[in-house]
């Protein structure tokens, strides 16, 4: 619906619904153009809880935003608080749908490049209306942020389950690098675009891209010092080691993508070579 039946349908001037919008209570419309908005049910159902809230009087911007946030957390009625049942479901059902929203916006950005991607987009694919997608993210930065969060999850924890069992040093390393290699795989235009996002003058790309490179190598740090304490590893550098390891299974795993030339153990074996055996102490490494 445009503005005016908004107005209509809510009883709530379009000056006010303008203040709401820049003030974040009311969460976007969707726009088809610099003069183009259409707003949808959850935008009527969200202007008459702020009505009920207020009932006619003045209130504190500060204060109706921190109300709004509780209207949203809080179940609909005194029966639900006490229906644990019920409060698991609902949670794992917005859990659900956070996650197919996440999916979705991972195709749509690897496709379309996170400026062209339109919010409308994510929804698109998805048959989900824009109200809907405010109920979960305020824009689409914090939804590519939590993009990149993900992926980071997934590599990790991919990682860590993969490794268990393998007491070897030079086995696990290849695990983590096999692990690395099929996310960087699926994931890399994501990551490129995040490090694209570092020549804006925003300070968010580069606390990310830290705390990524970081996340990703201090498994890695944790086994090199395991390794020098036992002794299969002679005394370097762990975080230094770490990172010229991600760094090279990175820019290889960019070699593999440009033909057909190496294969994935290729590359394992080059750098075991390059690095790893080097490492170690005793028959297996050159020291």
């Amino acid at each position: 619906m445009r503005i005016k039946e908004l107005e209509e349908r809510s009883g709530v001037p379009r000056t006010t619904i303008h203040f709401y919008l820049r003030q974040g209570i009311l969460h976007p419309p969707h726009k088809t153009g610099r003069t183009m908005a259409y707003y949808d049910d959850s935008h009527v159902q969200r202007l008459k809880e702020i009505s009920q809230l207020k009932k006619g009087a003045r209130v504190p911007i500060v204060f109706l935003k921190a109300r709004m946030e509780s209207v949203d957390a809080a179940p609909t009625s005194p029966a639900e608080a006490y229906d644990v049942t019920k409060t698991v479901a609902t949670t794992k059902e917005k859990e659900r749908k956070r996650q197919e929203i996440i999916k979705a916006a991972i195709r749509v950005f690897s496709q379309k490049g996170y400026h062209q991607t339109k919010i409308v987009d994510i929804t698109g694919s998805l048959k989900i209306s824009t109200g809907t997608f405010y109920l979960y993210y305020h824009n689409k930065r914090e939804l590519f942020i939590e993009v990149i969060d993900d992926v980071f999850r997934n590599i990790v924890g991919e990682a860590a389950a993969a490794i268990k069992g393998e007491n070897d040093f030079l086995e696990r390393m290849r695990i983590r690098g096999r692990v690395f290699y099929k996310n960087y795989t699926k994931y890399s235009e994501i990551l490129n675009q995040l490090r694209a996002e570092l020549a804006s003058e925003e300070q968010w790309p580069a606390e990310k891209i830290k705390k990524i490179y970081h996340g990703l190598t201090r498994p890695v740090v944790r086994e090199i010092e395991a390794g020098i304490k036992d002794g299969s590893v002679r005394e370097i550098d762990p975080d230094l080691l770490a990172y010229a390891l991600t760094g090279l299974i990175e820019i290889m795993s960019l070699r593999l993508s440009l033909d057909k030339k190496y294969n994935l153990e290729n590359i394992m074996d080059f750098i075991a070579d390059l690095t790893i055996n080097r490492m170690m102490t005793g028959n297996r490494g050159v020291e």
